[in-house]
């Protein structure tokens, strides 16, 4: 029989430590990912990388780490294409021990680069088809947006137990909404099985946003063509692909440069859609890293004069 329970709303002006709580151990398999990025940061080449002290005193940098070397250490290679965020979570985890042990301060993050050429996209190629896919494309800035911030962990607290936990949010999406604190919730349910429940429970909704422990990475959008859109004309006809760049990337480019971005193809609302349950989505590239120059240059030739007709900012 289910019995009803009655919350006490109580918010006590005493400060709560945070509930002690000991953290899951890694999967087996996330152990032997995170032995795989080990052994990469250990071999000799990133060694050498490593005591050179990269980024020393820089709040973020990225550190870049071929392809290529991938292949010797387990199955970073097949990891970064069927899981490539939790993969690169468990590397910057490795990443952040190795400059901890060499005290620095500076945040590390990984910049996978030198992508195969089996990776290489024609950017007005794109296709639905290819969303979550990791991928290299030559590209021409010819629009910029001003350097923002987003909301990337939010940090909760439950006002009765002094449980603290975080959430990662989503890029451009509406803030997740907190509903409960799970331990407190727990107890309650826990106790409804009794043989004699209580009558009263403190309320389990009864949490509160941390705004000073959330943290917030820094953000820019770039309007990007190919070379062959300067001369197929979608360049002309004001078409171009949009491209979000992360931490040590923002502010670094201007129009008219020539990058290679290596970025996951990803979806978006449309910008102007006019209902907000509208199922039609756009493409756009979340950066992962960003080479100087143009990969494939021997292929297609840059059109500069259409570049130089387009609208500035």
């Amino acid at each position: 029989m289910y019995v009803a329970a009655m919350f006490l709303n109580r918010r006590s002006s005493r400060e709560y430590s945070m509930k002690r709580r000991f953290p899951t151990e890694p999967s087996e398999d996330e152990q032997k990912t995170l032995a795989s990025w080990r052994l990469l940061f250990e071999s000799p080449k990133y060694v050498a990388d490593l005591n050179s002290s990269p980024g020393k005193d820089e709040p973020v940098f990225g550190f870049e780490i071929e392809w290529g070397d991938l292949k010797g250490f387990g199955e970073l290679q097949s990891q970064l294409t069927e899981s490539m965020e939790h993969t690169l979570a468990c590397g910057n985890q490795v990443l952040k021990e190795q400059y901890s042990d060499r005290v620095m301060s500076t945040r590390p993050v990984i910049r996978i680069v030198n992508l195969p050429s089996s990776r290489y996209y024609e950017m007005s190629e794109l296709r639905m088809r290819d969303r979550n896919r990791l991928l290299a494309f030559d590209a021409i800035v010819v629009r910029t947006s001003p350097a923002i911030g987003w909301l990337k962990t939010s940090t909760h607290r439950c006002n009765d137990c002094g449980l603290k936990w975080t959430i990662n949010e989503r890029l451009a999406r509406p803030r997740e909404k907190v509903k409960y604190c799970s331990d407190c919730l727990d107890a309650i349910v826990k106790d409804q099985s009794s043989k004699k429940p209580r009558s009263y429970y403190k309320d389990p909704t009864d949490v509160s946003m941390v705004a000073e422990e959330n943290f917030y990475e820094d953000v820019q959008y770039l309007e990007v063509i190919s070379p062959l859109m300067t001369k197929n004309g979608m360049a002309l006809n004001q078409e171009c692909f949009q491209v979000v760049v992360f931490d040590e990337y923002v502010g670094q480019f201007s129009r008219g440069d020539h990058l290679t971005i290596n970025a996951m193809v990803a979806v978006d609302p449309l910008v102007n859609r006019d209902f907000i349950r509208d199922t039609r989505r756009m493409i756009y590239l979340k950066a992962h890293s960003v080479e100087e120059g143009l990969s494939n240059t021997a292929v297609e030739s840059v059109d500069d004069s259409v570049i130089d007709s387009l609208p500035p900012n």
